[in-house]
């Protein structure tokens, strides 16, 4: 398949689908090996899939587990600059999630795949707001669990503190 993902004389834009897994008062995370921030675990979203079967097939990749998506939570609009100046406008997809072969593990571990390293962290809520997570405004969406759905955009001067703009708050869960 081809992902929603591409490259124009702008910039980049792509579509990603992400989980939000909080079990035992943590919240599952992950980052590239070496590098210095955490984000929460998804990927890229197929030309013809779905936000949420882009998300099953993620989670079986990134850890060979199976998801149970609660609801959905949050859409953030990410756009950025690289390095080089090019525009990079990204949207992100938040659901809610249980794991369902994935056991509990306190320490940070590596997720099983080869090309594409990962390590995990279950991060206590109760020190999140120390983790170098981006987008940072996910923490507060991550520790009030809104009933709500709620929308984020960011820009590259507030990526790491988005204000927030809750759209519709009679969506049920």
């Amino acid at each position: 398949m081809s992902m929603l993902s591409f490259d124009t004389q702008a910039g980049h834009f792509h579509v990603r689908t992400i989980a939000v897994c909080v079990h035992n008062n943590s919240v599952l995370i992950h980052q590239t090996p070496g590098h210095a921030v955490w984000s929460l675990p998804g990927g890229r979203v197929d030309m013809g899939e779905s936000s949420t079967e882009a998300l099953e097939r993620e989670m079986a990749e990134e850890l060979h587990t199976r998801v149970h998506i609660q609801r959905f939570m949050a859409t953030i609009e990410l756009i950025d600059r690289d390095f080089h100046g090019q525009v990079f406008h990204e949207i992100g997809l938040y659901y809610a999630v249980t794991l369902l072969d994935l056991a509990w593990q306190s320490t940070v571990f590596r997720g099983p795949e080869q090309d594409n390293p990962a390590d995990f962290w279950w991060s206590p809520l109760a020190q999140l707001t120390d983790v170098p997570l981006v987008p940072g405004a996910i923490k507060r969406m991550i520790l009030t669990a809104p009933d709500a759905y709620v929308h984020l955009h960011a820009t590259h001067q507030h990526y790491h503190e988005i204000t927030h703009t809750i759209i519709n708050t009679s969506l049920s869960k």
